[in-house]
């Protein structure tokens, strides 16, 4: 038994000893054939066992591994390949890009790349075919539809016309607060304002700043919508961020890119009118404003205001682009232009921008980048406003009057009425001209000290100069005397991050990933604009034909300096902590309370890999996440304490005047904190994907203006105070149904609700006037209220639910529904913001042939049609087509007393006349009928057929591609909304007054044929 028992342990020996004896150590480096530089953080793994290890910073790997073994590779954004270990101990990989798995690496803070998978936080990618494919001069109009819990929102369809962009509801209390995200292109932040200091922001539509990028110079948008994921950004991406990463060059041939396209634009929607009466007062012809004469007699031209004034728009848009490189150095090259023609007679507006971009890698340490980028942007905008105005005298104008003639023989306004404008007279003797001039540049350096120390630089700036000019012809109701404004705006921006990145492996299955960086950032805003009045030659456009002029002049300073670490561990490519804190010191705060820090930490956790099911047929990827970060957001320059300005000299002598505006001494930042958990699913190997996500984003110690008493010598007093909270739900699906080699179908579909809510006020106020308030409804927060609120007076309505007529108009004594008293009581009547927004996309791909569209869905949300009090009162609007005609109007009326009400069915008949439509209370007043319109929606927002020329009809000439394509815009629309598109917000991009509609020149539906060649 021990003769047996020792040959058997020798046996075993001699096995196990020859087993390492066959076992060596493989070296190696795995490399990206698409431009040669080392992937670091590849998976090798024998295949049939559990030893697996990562790559290094350069690319480098090493196992040990027995000959005939094999080793696959592995990562998130190359094809899997396989190797056999043979007799030598190299062994190097070149892996190819999986064009399918390229989705699952992301861009974020400061321009780092990482896997998916890795990230804690919710994310979501546009690729630039989304962007290019809907030809949108604007790219953020490029988004609308395709971002779960993003509302993009366009000021209107005037050429040039800025976007807002808003994630996960509003953050701060303050009414001028900047609720939109941080615009980051290549890792450094640029300005998306649209500069409306010194100019009402209801008076013109202007462009949103990051509308100058070029879509065709996009590779992809990747938008961080939590603290969490922004929080290296610092206090300026407390609203999220939106990281742009541009095209660069590639190693091989250079390559050439040429690409054109005209459209033809018309304004999707216009308010119905009433063709049955004519010009006049009263039922009788007078030559006045109002449309409330007698009936058009058979023979007398009708006119539609609307479609007399609006025009067919064209865009021409023009993009070449060259690239090239080899291993050592790359470069891309882009040159643009745009035109467009609006809408409205004399509007126009233009965009040109070259952009130039290189890599060079100078040795196996270093590797410079650098880009510039130059834009002129500008045209002529007409005047809007909510009470003068081009639309505002379009909606006025009567029906049997044609607007386009509207000149006498000498020239001056031919007009029908003194107290109204002619559209077309007005358009061209009233507006904006801009001429934009910026640069955008960066410049970086990496330096790898070895393979696990990397060292990154970029320094970049953003400056732009804005010359405007706001001209109103003399003789003009809203400028008997002529005037004019000169406003040149100067921006510059510079920021500089740097960084220090360690990544190092730790045994087979822990990574870790260390950095430490220090950012600084210096704006200096100017905006000085010279005011002259009284012409004294009329139609002389110079600021030198005046008699009257004033100055003004707003600075704005501010200086940011931060500093930030960010730690990640993984472990198994399963589990991946990130624990980063960032202080930051902003010179807007007071000096004990200008430095400020801010964690954050967030935990994914692939499941499916722990349960092996990542080669299961039906259920291949699971990833759960949870984050928590805080983030600050600082004061706008000079809130603290007192400030003083000079007034103009009277009478020889000049004055100092204090600001009646006064603030803390003891500001602090704003803070956001933010919670959120989801979760990523994949099914039938990939060809369905569920992103699912919930946040609760907490905002404290707003920085809000809060009214004092005058007898403390000020109005206005600015402090810390408020709390509101934003719950935000997102749902985003993609579904591969079906791929051939001839046919492909792609669907992708996204649901969101954010629903915010007001915890705190200000100590001693009630409640804050958020928007303008119009005489007929107002924005209102308050304490336990919702941002957005709307107030009223909606008619009052039976409220008994024992009652048979719950519910029912309560009329009064004279046969008109009653508004309720006292009228300084309000009453909530809705809010501005969607119930829920979503998006519907499918692309279908049969050879040469790509078909592709994206549904627009939005329910819910409250608007104000600020003009449709005006169609009813001059009676052009289709709702007065009921008049001089006798009503009851169904509800009930009270036949006991007020405390012991009695109802019955209303049964008194009145008169709708002209007299009704103008009274305050019976009619204008009451929600139902002033302008207060549901605004849910289906659009179809973009659709797309283009051809592919095959490659055998270009094989004898120098064209590699060629494709053609028909593409159109805000094609359909189906809303309840009577009006023009409820979109188009009558503020303007850079505005928080969300749900004001009607003023501004409504949004348009456009159709592209393009042409695209690569050569």
């Amino acid at each position: 038994m021990k003769k047996k028992l020792l040959l058997f342990i020798t046996v075993g020996f001699l096995l196990i000893s020859q087993t390492f004896a066959q076992q060596k150590t493989i070296t190696g480096k795995v490399t990206s054939t698409e431009d040669g530089l080392p992937i670091p953080g590849v998976s090798v793994k024998i295949k049939g066992t559990s030893t697996v290890v990562q790559t290094a910073n350069n690319g480098g790997y090493s196992i040990k591994a027995n000959e005939n073994d094999v080793l696959v590779f592995s990562y998130v954004s190359m094809i899997t390949q396989e190797k056999t270990v043979g007799s030598t101990t190299t062994l190097d990989v070149a892996m190819v890009p999986d064009s399918k798995a390229l989705s699952e690496v992301v861009v974020t803070a400061l321009g780092i790349k990482q896997q998916k998978r890795s990230l804690g936080y919710a994310t979501q990618d546009i690729k630039a075919a989304d962007i290019t494919n809907t030809n949108q001069s604007n790219v953020l109009n490029a988004l609308k539809g395709k971002a779960s819990g993003v509302q993009i929102t366009s000021s209107g369809g005037a050429a040039g016309s800025g976007t807002r962009v808003q994630i996960r509801g509003i953050n701060s209390l303050n009414p001028s607060a900047d609720n939109q995200p941080l615009f980051v292109v290549d890792g450094i932040p640029i300005s998306n304002s649209t500069d409306l200091i010194g100019i009402n922001s209801d008076n013109f539509q202007n462009p949103n700043r990051a509308g100058d990028i070029n879509p065709e110079d996009i590779e992809t948008m990747t938008i961080l919508k939590g603290p969490a994921a922004s929080v290296l950004y610092g206090l300026r991406a407390a609203n999220g961020a939106i990281i742009i990463t541009t095209k660069s060059g590639k190693s091989g041939k250079p390559s050439f890119n040429f690409k054109s396209s005209v459209s033809f634009d018309d304004v999707t929607k216009t308010p119905p009118i009433q063709t049955t009466y004519g010009n006049g007062n009263g039922g009788a012809y007078v030559p006045s404003v109002n449309s409330w004469g007698p009936k058009i007699e058979s023979g007398i031209p009708v006119y539609n205001p609307y479609d007399v004034f609006f025009k067919t728009g064209h865009q021409t848009q023009n993009s070449f682009t060259f690239s090239g490189g080899n291993d050592n150095a790359t470069y891309f090259t882009s040159i643009s232009n745009s035109e467009q023609k609006g809408v409205v007679p004399n509007s126009d507006y233009g965009k040109t921008s070259i952009r130039l971009s290189g890599t060079l890698k100078a040795s196996e340490k270093f590797k410079f980048e650098g880009s510039a980028n130059y834009i002129n942007s500008g045209g002529k905008n007409p005047r809007t406003g909510i009470t003068s105005g081009t639309i505002f005298y379009l909606m006025r104008h009567t029906n049997t009057v044609n607007p386009a003639d509207y000149l006498n023989p000498d020239g001056t306004e031919k007009t029908y009425n003194a107290s109204i404008q002619n559209p077309f007279y007005f358009t061209e003797n009233a507006f904006l001209k801009d001429n934009v001039n910026r640069v955008i540049g960066n410049l970086g350096a990496e330096f790898k000290a070895n393979d696990w120390l990397t060292f990154n630089y970029k320094a970049g700036i953003d400056n732009y100069t804005d010359f405007r000019q706001i001209y109103n012809e003399k003789g003009l109701l809203i400028s008997t005397l002529g005037s004019m404004t000169e406003q040149r705006i100067s921006y510059s921006e510079v920021n500089s991050n740097f960084y220090a990145r360690a990544s190092k492996q730790f045994g087979e299955k822990w990574f870790v990933n260390f950095l430490l960086g220090h950012s600084y950032t210096h704006i200096n805003r100017t905006n000085l604009s010279l005011n002259g009045a009284q012409a004294v030659v009329p139609n002389v456009e110079s600021i030198n034909n005046y008699n009257v002029y004033t100055t003004l002049t707003y600075p704005g300073k501010k200086n940011i300096i931060g500093i930030f670490g960010d730690l990640n561990v993984s472990y198994d490519n399963t589990v991946f902590l990130s624990v980063t804190g960032r202080n930051d010191w902003s010179s807007t705060l007071p000096q004990s309370n200008r430095s400020f820090f801010y964690p954050s930490t967030s935990l994914s956790y692939v499941f499916t890999e722990t349960l092996g099911l990542q080669e299961n047929d039906i259920f291949n990827f699971g990833k759960l996440r949870l984050s928590y970060a805080e983030v600050g957001k600082d004061a706008d320059p000079y809130q603290i304490g007192e400030y003083y300005s000079t007034l103009a000299a009277f009478d020889g002598v000049s004055g100092v005047r204090r600001d009646i505006k006064i603030g803390s001494e003891s500001l602090r930042p704003e803070r956001t904190k933010g919670l959120e958990v989801g979760g990523e699913f994949h099914f039938f190997k990939s060809r369905l994907t569920l992103d699912a996500n919930y946040a609760i984003l907490n905002s404290i110690d707003q920085i809000v203006p809060v009214p004092i008493s005058y007898a403390s010598g000020y109005d206005i007093f600015v402090t810390n105070a408020g709390k509101i909270r934003n719950k935000s739900l997102e749902f985003l699906l993609t579904a591969t149904v079906v791929k051939s080699d001839d046919f492909k179908w792609d669907v992708s579909a996204n649901w969101s609700r954010t629903k915010g809510r007001v915890l705190s006020m200000p100590p001693g106020v009630n409640e804050i006037q958020f928007n303008p308030e119009s005489p007929w409804v107002k924005q209102i927060i308050k304490t336990g209220g919702r941002p957005g609120d709307w107030y009223g007076w909606p008619y009052t309505r039976v409220t008994d639910q024992n009652s048979e007529y719950n519910g029912q108009l309560v009329i009064g004594a004279d046969g008109y529904p009653i508004i309720p008293q006292p009228l300084s009581n309000n009453y909530l009547i809705g809010n501005a913001y969607p119930d829920w927004t979503g998006g519907l996309g499918s692309t279908l791909a049969y050879k040469g042939i790509t078909f592709s569209f994206m549904f627009n869905f939005r329910r819910g949300g409250d608007v104000f049609d600020i003009p449709k009090t005006q169609r009813f009162s001059t009676g052009i609007g289709a709702e007065t087509q009921i008049r001089d005609t006798q009503v009851i109007f169904k509800g009930v009326k009270n036949i006991g007393t007020p405390e012991a009400p009695i109802y019955a069915p209303n049964d008194k008949q009145v008169v709708i006349d002209q007299l009704f439509y103008a009274n305050s209370f019976p009619y204008k007043l009451a929600p139902e009928n002033n302008g207060f319109q549901d605004a849910s929606w289906i659009r179809l927002q973009n659709v797309s057929l283009s051809y592919e020329l095959p490659k055998s009809w270009l094989n004898k000439s120098f064209i590699k591609s060629a494709s053609i394509s028909a593409t159109a815009n805000n094609l359909w629309l189906s809303t309840p909304f009577i009006g023009f598109d409820p979109e188009a917000s009558a503020y303007g991009a850079g505005s928080n007054s969300v749900g004001y509609v009607g003023t501004g020149v409504p949004t348009t539906r456009s159709i592209f044929l393009g042409l695209n060649v690569n050569f």
